[in-house]
């Protein structure tokens, strides 16, 4: 071996450095992705991870459940309509959607109507590829896409959403359920 003892401890304590840094942004990554979706599998798996060694994480706003904070989606509300709740109420966004959700739970109607904001602060991508989900799309079906057009399939998401947001028809129909309205 050429490398001498000096360094090699220095080279241990990089690569230990490094991979804690690593570890903090994975944290600090999934907690986001906890807070943005708390009643996902994603959501609930690191949740179950983080409890297992001693660390209690919600990612729910206090005295607020899952349940509520889907009950805003499933109602077919949009993001920018949760962006003009969270004007309208003075409040972060994911409170925001928690307290619409328990409402909407609870059988109170909201101010504003399902889709009146769909686009509020949203990039066109983004509502390009929400328009393609909540139609009932698969991956499967963005696959088969991908084929008629010969283009990848993340090109054919953003594509066939921007379609539809156009009110074209697709030449393969969505093989899922459809999650709003539309």
């Amino acid at each position: 071996m050429n490398a001498t003892p000096a360094r090699t401890p220095a080279r241990h304590r990089r690569v230990i450095a490094v991979g804690a840094v690593a570890a903090g942004l994975s944290v600090a990554c999934a907690g986001g992705a906890m807070a943005v979706a708390p009643g996902s599998a994603v959501s609930r798996t690191l949740s179950g991870a983080l409890q297992s060694v001693g660390i209690e994480w919600q990612g729910m706003p206090e005295g607020y459940t899952p349940e509520q904070y889907t009950a805003f989606w499933d109602a077919g509300y949009t993001w920018g309509d949760a962006q003009h709740l969270s004007e309208l109420w003075q409040l972060d966004i994911i409170e925001t959607k928690s307290q619409a959700g328990r409402l909407l739970a609870d059988g109170q109607t909201l101010p504003i109507t399902p889709g009146t904001y769909p686009e509020a602060g949203a990039d066109p991508q983004s509502v390009a590829l929400d328009a393609f989900w909540s139609v009932g799309y698969t991956y499967e079906d963005a696959e088969q896409l991908a084929a008629l057009w010969g283009v990848d399939v993340s090109e054919t998401k953003a594509r066939a959403g921007q379609a539809l947001v156009d009110g074209q028809t697709l030449p393969v129909e969505p093989s899922g359920t459809a999650t709003t309205g539309s």
